[in-house]
């Protein structure tokens, strides 16, 4: 059985581009004065709430609920 042991940063929004998509919006959103930021966190916003989260943090890793998905996997 596979486990997780750690890891860092939240995992990807649905339809963020891919890893590439997905590290562009992270810097967008830690730029307040980026010509799209605003835009972005609003998107952001709505596809955490979509997916089921009251909200989005780019920095959280939570090992319980990795290892929880990859039980639900075997």
């Amino acid at each position: 059985m596979a486990i997780c042991l750690g890891g860092e940063l939240a995992g990807p929004l649905e339809d963020s581009g891919g890893v590439r998509g997905y590290y562009e919006k992270l810097e967008i959103l830690r730029a307040p004065q980026h010509a799209e930021h605003e835009e972005t966190k609003n998107w952001v916003e709505g596809m955490a709430e979509f997916m089921g989260r009251k909200e989005f943090d780019p920095e959280a890793f939570n090992v319980a609920l990795v290892n929880a998905a990859l039980r639900r996997l075997r």
